[in-house]
Protein backbone atom coordinates (compact mmCIF):
# COMPACT_ATOMS: atom_id res chain seq x y z
CA UNK A 1 0.00 0.00 0.00
CA UNK A 2 3.25 2.43 1.16
CA UNK A 3 4.62 1.59 -2.42
CA UNK A 4 1.15 1.53 -4.54
CA UNK A 5 -0.60 4.85 -2.98
CA UNK A 6 1.58 6.97 -1.06
CA UNK A 7 -0.01 8.86 1.06
CA UNK A 8 -0.28 11.12 4.00
CA UNK A 9 -3.52 10.47 5.87
CA UNK A 10 -2.80 12.53 9.06
CA UNK A 11 0.27 15.02 9.32
CA UNK A 12 0.59 12.98 13.08
CA UNK A 13 2.19 9.91 11.35
CA UNK A 14 5.12 12.16 10.40
CA UNK A 15 5.61 14.65 13.53
CA UNK A 16 4.46 13.12 16.37
CA UNK A 17 6.75 9.75 15.77
CA UNK A 18 8.71 9.82 12.22
CA UNK A 19 10.14 13.26 13.24
CA UNK A 20 11.44 12.87 16.59
CA UNK A 21 12.88 9.86 15.57
CA UNK A 22 14.62 11.96 12.86
CA UNK A 23 15.58 14.12 15.02
CA UNK A 24 17.54 11.19 17.47
CA UNK A 25 19.08 9.47 14.66
CA UNK A 26 20.50 12.42 12.73
CA UNK A 27 20.57 14.91 15.28
CA UNK A 28 18.14 17.72 13.48
CA UNK A 29 13.95 17.93 12.85
CA UNK A 30 10.85 19.56 12.99
CA UNK A 31 9.77 20.26 16.91
CA UNK A 32 5.28 19.86 16.95
CA UNK A 33 3.92 21.70 19.49
CA UNK A 34 3.25 18.61 21.52
CA UNK A 35 7.27 18.41 21.99
CA UNK A 36 7.27 21.71 22.57
CA UNK A 37 5.30 21.11 26.18
CA UNK A 38 6.33 17.65 26.57
CA UNK A 39 3.22 15.51 25.59
CA UNK A 40 4.51 12.68 24.46
CA UNK A 41 6.84 10.06 25.24
CA UNK A 42 10.28 8.65 23.39
CA UNK A 43 9.96 5.45 23.93
CA UNK A 44 8.30 5.04 20.42
CA UNK A 45 10.65 7.55 18.50
CA UNK A 46 13.08 6.20 20.02
CA UNK A 47 12.78 2.41 18.97
CA UNK A 48 12.22 3.90 15.36
CA UNK A 49 15.59 5.77 15.15
CA UNK A 50 17.14 2.72 15.49
CA UNK A 51 14.87 1.33 12.43
CA UNK A 52 15.77 4.48 10.65
CA UNK A 53 19.50 4.25 11.11
CA UNK A 54 19.59 0.61 10.19
CA UNK A 55 17.66 0.72 7.29
CA UNK A 56 19.11 4.11 5.69
CA UNK A 57 21.15 2.44 3.50
CA UNK A 58 18.23 0.83 1.42
CA UNK A 59 18.25 4.25 -1.09
CA UNK A 60 19.40 7.62 -1.74
CA UNK A 61 18.17 10.68 0.61
CA UNK A 62 15.42 9.47 2.52
CA UNK A 63 13.92 6.91 0.41
CA UNK A 64 16.02 4.11 2.44
CA UNK A 65 15.14 4.54 6.10
CA UNK A 66 11.61 5.55 4.65
CA UNK A 67 11.12 2.07 3.07
CA UNK A 68 12.96 0.50 6.08
CA UNK A 69 10.15 1.86 8.17
CA UNK A 70 7.30 1.31 5.88
CA UNK A 71 8.83 -2.48 5.78
CA UNK A 72 8.72 -2.73 9.93
CA UNK A 73 4.97 -1.22 10.04
CA UNK A 74 3.58 -3.89 7.43
CA UNK A 75 5.38 -6.92 9.23
CA UNK A 76 3.88 -5.44 12.70
CA UNK A 77 0.54 -5.27 10.80
CA UNK A 78 0.75 -9.01 10.49
CA UNK A 79 -0.12 -9.82 14.37
CA UNK A 80 -3.53 -8.57 13.30
CA UNK A 81 -3.49 -11.43 10.44
CA UNK A 82 -2.47 -13.74 13.09
CA UNK A 83 -4.58 -12.95 15.95
CA UNK A 84 -7.39 -12.66 13.70
CA UNK A 85 -6.53 -16.70 12.55
CA UNK A 86 -5.53 -18.08 15.78
CA UNK A 87 -8.75 -16.54 17.69
CA UNK A 88 -11.44 -17.46 15.99
CA UNK A 89 -9.82 -20.54 15.38
CA UNK A 90 -10.07 -21.46 18.87
CA UNK A 91 -13.65 -19.87 19.46
CA UNK A 92 -15.42 -21.56 16.16
CA UNK A 93 -12.65 -24.01 14.23
CA UNK A 94 -10.47 -23.83 11.10
CA UNK A 95 -13.43 -22.17 8.67
CA UNK A 96 -13.78 -19.43 10.91
CA UNK A 97 -10.21 -19.06 11.06
CA UNK A 98 -9.47 -18.93 7.45
CA UNK A 99 -12.21 -16.69 6.86
CA UNK A 100 -10.79 -14.48 9.68
CA UNK A 101 -7.39 -14.28 8.06
CA UNK A 102 -8.68 -13.41 4.43
CA UNK A 103 -10.68 -10.62 6.33
CA UNK A 104 -7.56 -8.91 8.37
CA UNK A 105 -5.47 -9.55 5.21
CA UNK A 106 -7.78 -7.96 2.72
CA UNK A 107 -9.60 -5.45 4.89
CA UNK A 108 -8.88 -1.82 3.37
CA UNK A 109 -9.17 0.03 6.64
CA UNK A 110 -6.64 -2.53 8.22
CA UNK A 111 -4.06 -2.00 4.51
CA UNK A 112 -4.92 1.60 4.11
CA UNK A 113 -4.35 2.74 8.01
CA UNK A 114 -0.84 -0.46 8.60
CA UNK A 115 1.87 1.51 7.40
CA UNK A 116 0.89 4.79 9.13
CA UNK A 117 3.05 5.27 12.35
CA UNK A 118 0.52 6.55 14.55
CA UNK A 119 0.32 5.35 17.72
CA UNK A 120 -3.04 4.20 17.83
CA UNK A 121 -1.73 1.45 14.96
CA UNK A 122 1.17 1.07 17.02
CA UNK A 123 -0.53 0.30 20.29
CA UNK A 124 -3.39 -2.31 18.65
CA UNK A 125 -0.29 -4.13 16.79
CA UNK A 126 0.26 -5.16 20.70
CA UNK A 127 -2.97 -5.11 21.98
CA UNK A 128 -3.99 -8.04 20.05
CA UNK A 129 -1.57 -10.80 20.30
CA UNK A 130 -1.02 -9.48 24.34
CA UNK A 131 -5.45 -10.28 24.28
CA UNK A 132 -4.85 -13.68 22.26
CA UNK A 133 -1.65 -14.42 24.96
CA UNK A 134 -3.84 -13.72 28.24
CA UNK A 135 -7.22 -15.23 27.42
CA UNK A 136 -6.35 -18.66 26.12
CA UNK A 137 -3.02 -18.84 28.97
CA UNK A 138 -3.08 -22.52 29.96
CA UNK A 139 -0.80 -25.79 30.40
CA UNK A 140 2.98 -25.18 31.56
CA UNK A 141 3.18 -21.84 30.42
CA UNK A 142 0.18 -20.38 31.52
CA UNK A 143 2.16 -18.24 34.01
CA UNK A 144 4.41 -16.77 31.10
CA UNK A 145 1.81 -16.18 28.48
CA UNK A 146 -0.09 -13.71 31.27
CA UNK A 147 3.07 -12.26 31.88
CA UNK A 148 4.05 -11.59 28.17
CA UNK A 149 0.16 -10.67 27.84
CA UNK A 150 0.51 -7.99 30.64
CA UNK A 151 3.38 -6.66 29.23
CA UNK A 152 2.03 -6.38 25.45
CA UNK A 153 -1.22 -4.92 26.75
CA UNK A 154 1.19 -2.54 29.19
CA UNK A 155 2.57 -1.43 25.96
CA UNK A 156 -0.57 -0.85 24.65
CA UNK A 157 -1.87 1.37 27.03
CA UNK A 158 1.41 3.08 27.71
CA UNK A 159 1.75 3.90 24.09
CA UNK A 160 -2.10 5.01 23.38
CA UNK A 161 -4.13 5.90 26.75
CA UNK A 162 -7.23 6.25 25.73
CA UNK A 163 -6.45 1.68 25.79
CA UNK A 164 -6.47 1.81 29.39
CA UNK A 165 -9.83 0.61 29.82
CA UNK A 166 -9.85 -1.96 27.32
CA UNK A 167 -6.30 -3.24 28.88
CA UNK A 168 -7.80 -2.77 32.59
CA UNK A 169 -11.03 -5.18 31.39
CA UNK A 170 -8.83 -7.68 29.70
CA UNK A 171 -6.37 -7.95 32.65
CA UNK A 172 -9.47 -8.61 34.91
CA UNK A 173 -10.87 -11.39 31.96
CA UNK A 174 -6.65 -12.82 32.46
CA UNK A 175 -7.30 -13.13 35.96
CA UNK A 176 -11.01 -14.39 36.58
CA UNK A 177 -11.70 -16.48 38.26
CA UNK A 178 -8.41 -17.97 39.30
CA UNK A 179 -7.48 -14.65 40.90
CA UNK A 180 -5.04 -16.33 43.16
CA UNK A 181 -2.52 -17.92 40.34
CA UNK A 182 -3.43 -15.15 38.22
CA UNK A 183 -3.09 -11.77 39.50
CA UNK A 184 0.92 -11.43 40.14
CA UNK A 185 2.17 -12.71 36.46
CA UNK A 186 -0.86 -10.28 35.08
CA UNK A 187 0.05 -7.15 37.16
CA UNK A 188 4.21 -8.02 36.94
CA UNK A 189 3.35 -7.87 33.04
CA UNK A 190 1.62 -4.31 33.06
CA UNK A 191 3.92 -2.87 35.11
CA UNK A 192 7.06 -2.99 33.35
CA UNK A 193 5.84 -1.27 30.22
CA UNK A 194 4.37 1.67 32.21
CA UNK A 195 8.21 1.77 34.77
CA UNK A 196 9.17 2.08 31.55
CA UNK A 197 7.46 4.77 29.87
CA UNK A 198 7.68 6.67 33.63
CA UNK A 199 11.74 5.91 34.08
CA UNK A 200 12.28 7.46 30.16
CA UNK A 201 10.14 10.59 30.73
CA UNK A 202 12.05 11.21 33.96
CA UNK A 203 15.24 10.96 31.67
CA UNK A 204 13.66 12.90 28.68
CA UNK A 205 11.49 15.39 30.25
CA UNK A 206 10.95 16.93 33.85
CA UNK A 207 9.29 13.45 35.78
CA UNK A 208 7.66 10.37 35.61
CA UNK A 209 4.98 10.01 33.06
CA UNK A 210 4.71 13.31 32.26
CA UNK A 211 3.85 12.88 28.38
CA UNK A 212 0.82 10.99 29.91
CA UNK A 213 -0.13 13.96 32.75
CA UNK A 214 0.33 16.58 29.88
CA UNK A 215 -1.24 15.01 27.26
CA UNK A 216 -4.43 14.64 29.20
CA UNK A 217 -4.29 17.97 30.85
CA UNK A 218 -3.88 19.62 26.89
CA UNK A 219 -6.39 17.54 25.18
CA UNK A 220 -9.21 16.35 27.85
CA UNK A 221 -8.95 19.14 30.54
CA UNK A 222 -7.90 22.53 28.54
CA UNK A 223 -9.78 20.94 25.28
CA UNK A 224 -7.12 20.96 22.53
CA UNK A 225 -7.82 18.38 20.78
CA UNK A 226 -11.16 20.12 20.28
CA UNK A 227 -10.44 22.48 18.71
CA UNK A 228 -9.06 20.17 15.66
CA UNK A 229 -13.35 19.43 15.23
CA UNK A 230 -15.72 17.08 17.01
CA UNK A 231 -18.03 14.73 16.23
CA UNK A 232 -21.47 13.32 17.81
CA UNK A 233 -21.53 10.37 20.42
CA UNK A 234 -22.64 8.19 17.38
CA UNK A 235 -19.61 9.56 15.30
CA UNK A 236 -18.22 6.10 15.68
CA UNK A 237 -20.70 3.85 15.20
CA UNK A 238 -21.15 4.94 11.74
CA UNK A 239 -17.39 4.54 11.60
CA UNK A 240 -17.86 0.76 12.27
CA UNK A 241 -20.66 0.23 9.91
CA UNK A 242 -18.19 1.93 6.96
CA UNK A 243 -15.17 0.09 7.66
CA UNK A 244 -16.77 -3.24 8.25
CA UNK A 245 -19.06 -3.30 5.46
CA UNK A 246 -21.27 -5.85 5.42
CA UNK A 247 -19.93 -8.12 7.64
CA UNK A 248 -21.47 -6.22 10.40
CA UNK A 249 -24.66 -8.45 9.62
CA UNK A 250 -23.00 -11.24 11.22
CA UNK A 251 -21.15 -9.18 14.25
CA UNK A 252 -24.02 -10.54 16.75
CA UNK A 253 -23.37 -14.02 16.01
CA UNK A 254 -19.95 -13.73 16.50
CA UNK A 255 -20.34 -12.01 19.55
CA UNK A 256 -22.36 -14.73 21.02
CA UNK A 257 -19.78 -16.74 20.75
CA UNK A 258 -16.85 -14.96 21.95
CA UNK A 259 -18.26 -12.46 24.47
CA UNK A 260 -15.03 -11.47 25.96
CA UNK A 261 -13.23 -10.37 22.56
CA UNK A 262 -17.08 -8.33 21.90
CA UNK A 263 -16.54 -6.56 25.11
CA UNK A 264 -13.27 -5.15 24.52
CA UNK A 265 -14.22 -4.35 21.43
CA UNK A 266 -17.12 -2.29 22.79
CA UNK A 267 -15.05 -0.76 25.44
CA UNK A 268 -12.41 0.91 22.84
CA UNK A 269 -15.58 2.17 21.24
CA UNK A 270 -17.97 3.61 23.77
CA UNK A 271 -14.73 4.94 25.52
CA UNK A 272 -13.20 6.61 22.45
CA UNK A 273 -17.37 7.77 21.80
CA UNK A 274 -17.19 10.00 25.28
CA UNK A 275 -14.20 12.02 23.93
CA UNK A 276 -15.51 14.76 22.00
CA UNK A 277 -12.75 14.94 18.92
CA UNK A 278 -13.38 12.32 16.67
CA UNK A 279 -11.04 10.76 13.85
CA UNK A 280 -11.46 7.75 11.78
CA UNK A 281 -7.78 6.79 12.56
CA UNK A 282 -9.04 6.37 16.34
CA UNK A 283 -11.02 3.17 15.89
CA UNK A 284 -8.39 1.09 14.26
CA UNK A 285 -8.35 -1.01 17.16
CA UNK A 286 -12.03 -2.17 16.99
CA UNK A 287 -11.45 -2.76 13.20
CA UNK A 288 -9.37 -6.61 13.66
CA UNK A 289 -11.92 -7.54 16.64
CA UNK A 290 -14.57 -6.60 14.44
CA UNK A 291 -14.05 -8.87 11.49
CA UNK A 292 -13.14 -11.43 13.96
CA UNK A 293 -15.96 -11.49 15.59
CA UNK A 294 -17.99 -11.13 12.08
CA UNK A 295 -15.99 -14.31 10.84
CA UNK A 296 -16.65 -16.19 13.60
CA UNK A 297 -20.42 -15.26 13.44
CA UNK A 298 -20.11 -16.21 9.79
CA UNK A 299 -19.80 -20.01 11.02
CA UNK A 300 -22.15 -19.89 13.96
CA UNK A 301 -24.93 -18.19 11.63
CA UNK A 302 -24.09 -21.33 9.20
CA UNK A 303 -24.33 -24.02 11.77
CA UNK A 304 -27.50 -22.72 14.13
CA UNK A 305 -29.48 -21.45 11.22
CA UNK A 306 -32.96 -22.39 11.23
CA UNK A 307 -32.89 -22.82 7.36
CA UNK A 308 -32.21 -26.55 6.95
CA UNK A 309 -30.23 -25.60 3.41
CA UNK A 310 -28.14 -23.40 4.92
CA UNK A 311 -27.19 -26.16 7.91
CA UNK A 312 -26.48 -28.37 5.16
CA UNK A 313 -23.56 -26.19 3.77
CA UNK A 314 -20.44 -28.09 3.44
CA UNK A 315 -17.37 -26.84 5.31
CA UNK A 316 -15.60 -25.93 2.28
CA UNK A 317 -19.40 -23.76 0.92
CA UNK A 318 -18.96 -21.86 3.94
CA UNK A 319 -15.14 -21.30 3.70
CA UNK A 320 -15.81 -20.09 0.34
CA UNK A 321 -18.99 -17.56 1.01
CA UNK A 322 -17.57 -16.42 3.80
CA UNK A 323 -14.25 -15.29 2.18
CA UNK A 324 -16.52 -14.03 -0.74
CA UNK A 325 -18.69 -11.74 1.79
CA UNK A 326 -15.78 -10.93 3.46
CA UNK A 327 -13.62 -9.33 0.29
CA UNK A 328 -16.99 -7.63 -0.51
CA UNK A 329 -17.23 -6.23 2.47
CA UNK A 330 -13.53 -4.59 1.84
CA UNK A 331 -14.36 -3.68 -1.97
CA UNK A 332 -18.16 -1.49 -0.63
CA UNK A 333 -15.41 0.07 2.05
CA UNK A 334 -12.85 0.61 -0.67
CA UNK A 335 -15.30 2.30 -2.56
CA UNK A 336 -16.44 4.30 -0.11
CA UNK A 337 -13.31 5.72 1.21
CA UNK A 338 -11.12 6.67 -2.49
CA UNK A 339 -11.09 9.81 -0.93
CA UNK A 340 -8.78 9.18 1.75
CA UNK A 341 -6.50 8.60 -0.61
CA UNK A 342 -4.94 11.93 -0.50
CA UNK A 343 -2.06 13.24 -2.67
CA UNK A 344 1.33 13.72 -0.96
CA UNK A 345 2.08 17.43 -2.54
CA UNK A 346 4.73 19.03 -0.46
CA UNK A 347 6.05 15.71 1.08
CA UNK A 348 6.51 14.30 -2.64
CA UNK A 349 9.03 17.27 -3.15
CA UNK A 350 10.52 16.76 0.29
CA UNK A 351 11.42 13.16 -0.60
CA UNK A 352 12.52 14.39 -4.08
CA UNK A 353 15.05 17.22 -2.63
CA UNK A 354 16.70 14.61 -0.34
CA UNK A 355 18.48 13.22 -3.28
CA UNK A 356 19.52 16.34 -4.59
CA UNK A 357 23.05 17.62 -4.12
CA UNK A 358 23.90 21.05 -3.35
CA UNK A 359 20.63 21.90 -1.15
CA UNK A 360 21.54 25.03 1.42
CA UNK A 361 18.05 26.13 2.15
CA UNK A 362 14.29 25.26 1.27
CA UNK A 363 11.70 28.03 1.10
CA UNK A 364 8.01 26.56 1.65
CA UNK A 365 5.46 29.35 -0.43
CA UNK A 366 1.65 29.01 0.79
CA UNK A 367 2.20 25.66 2.29
CA UNK A 368 0.84 24.78 5.80
CA UNK A 369 4.33 23.59 7.61
CA UNK A 370 1.91 20.30 8.72
CA UNK A 371 1.47 18.97 5.33
CA UNK A 372 5.32 18.96 4.08
CA UNK A 373 7.57 15.85 4.91
CA UNK A 374 9.46 17.70 7.35
CA UNK A 375 12.99 16.92 7.85
CA UNK A 376 12.01 13.10 7.93
CA UNK A 377 11.80 13.32 4.34
CA UNK A 378 13.92 16.36 3.03
CA UNK A 379 16.93 14.58 5.25
CA UNK A 380 18.95 17.73 4.56
CA UNK A 381 20.39 19.13 7.49
CA UNK A 382 19.42 23.08 6.00
CA UNK A 383 16.81 25.81 6.93
CA UNK A 384 13.44 25.09 6.35
CA UNK A 385 11.67 28.67 5.46
CA UNK A 386 8.21 29.41 5.87
CA UNK A 387 7.07 32.05 3.36
CA UNK A 388 3.05 33.41 3.88
CA UNK A 389 3.11 35.65 1.57
CA UNK A 390 5.04 37.76 -1.41
CA UNK A 391 6.80 39.94 0.76
CA UNK A 392 8.40 37.48 2.68
CA UNK A 393 9.12 35.51 -0.44
CA UNK A 394 11.54 37.87 -2.36
CA UNK A 395 12.85 39.79 1.13
CA UNK A 396 14.06 35.91 1.59
CA UNK A 397 14.83 34.21 -1.35
CA UNK A 398 19.20 34.53 -0.63
CA UNK A 399 18.09 31.85 1.71
CA UNK A 400 17.27 29.38 0.26
CA UNK A 401 17.73 27.60 -3.35
CA UNK A 402 14.99 25.83 -3.70
CA UNK A 403 11.37 26.90 -3.41
CA UNK A 404 8.20 24.21 -2.68
CA UNK A 405 5.49 25.93 -3.91
CA UNK A 406 1.67 25.09 -5.87
CA UNK A 407 1.76 24.21 -9.13
CA UNK A 408 1.25 27.27 -11.47
CA UNK A 409 2.86 30.14 -9.11
CA UNK A 410 2.30 33.33 -10.65
CA UNK A 411 5.90 35.11 -9.54
CA UNK A 412 8.84 34.04 -8.87
CA UNK A 413 12.13 35.50 -7.42
CA UNK A 414 15.08 36.47 -9.98
CA UNK A 415 17.16 33.22 -10.64
CA UNK A 416 14.92 30.27 -9.87
CA UNK A 417 13.50 28.34 -12.00
CA UNK A 418 10.99 24.94 -12.31
CA UNK A 419 12.62 21.42 -11.59
CA UNK A 420 9.85 19.24 -10.91
CA UNK A 421 6.08 18.95 -10.50
CA UNK A 422 4.58 16.40 -8.23
CA UNK A 423 0.81 16.10 -6.72
CA UNK A 424 -0.26 19.75 -7.95
CA UNK A 425 3.25 20.87 -5.82
CA UNK A 426 6.41 22.09 -7.57
CA UNK A 427 10.18 22.63 -6.83
CA UNK A 428 11.53 25.73 -8.37
CA UNK A 429 15.61 25.96 -7.90
CA UNK A 430 18.91 28.62 -8.57
CA UNK A 431 22.17 28.08 -8.65
CA UNK A 432 24.76 29.47 -5.92
CA UNK A 433 25.05 29.45 -2.06
CA UNK A 434 22.81 30.82 0.47
CA UNK A 435 22.93 33.45 2.99
CA UNK A 436 22.03 32.95 6.62
CA UNK A 437 18.48 32.92 7.15
CA UNK A 438 16.47 35.44 9.41
CA UNK A 439 15.36 33.20 12.33
CA UNK A 440 11.66 34.59 12.29
CA UNK A 441 10.58 32.79 9.22
CA UNK A 442 12.79 29.41 10.59
CA UNK A 443 9.82 26.81 10.46
CA UNK A 444 10.68 26.01 14.66
CA UNK A 445 11.11 29.21 15.16
CA UNK A 446 7.75 29.76 13.29
CA UNK A 447 5.76 26.61 15.48
CA UNK A 448 7.33 28.08 18.18
CA UNK A 449 5.95 31.79 17.88
CA UNK A 450 2.49 30.02 17.75
CA UNK A 451 2.50 28.10 20.97
CA UNK A 452 3.99 30.90 22.45
CA UNK A 453 0.90 33.10 21.21
CA UNK A 454 -1.47 30.13 22.36
CA UNK A 455 -0.44 30.42 25.59
CA UNK A 456 -0.50 33.62 26.33
CA UNK A 457 -4.27 33.73 25.54
CA UNK A 458 -6.59 33.32 28.34
CA UNK A 459 -7.35 29.62 29.28
CA UNK A 460 -11.21 28.46 29.85
CA UNK A 461 -11.86 28.25 33.40
CA UNK A 462 -14.13 25.83 34.71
Amino acid sequence: MAEVFPNVYHPDEIFQVLEPAHRLAYGYGVIAWEWLVGARSWVLPAFMAVVMRATDWLGAGSSGYLAGVAAFCSLLSLTAVWFACVWARRASGIPAARIAAVACATSFGLIFFATQLNFEVVATHLLLPGLYLGAYAEGNHEKKRLFLAGILCGFAASLRIQLIPAAFVAAIYFCYPRWRERWLAVLAGLALPVLLFGVVDDLTWSYPWQSAVVYFRENAILGRAAESGTGPWYYYGLVLLLLVGPAVLFLWHGARRSSILAVIGLVVLVSHSCIGHKEVRYLYPVIPIALTLASIGIVEFQSNSTFKFIRSLTPRAVLATGICFMLLSSVSTAILCAHWLKPKGPVLTFDWLSKQPGVCGVGVFHVDWFRTGGQAHLHQNVPILLLPDSTRLSADAGSFNALVAREGIASLPPSFSLSKCMGGFCVFQRPGPCLPPPQSDEINAVIRQQEEARASRPKPSY
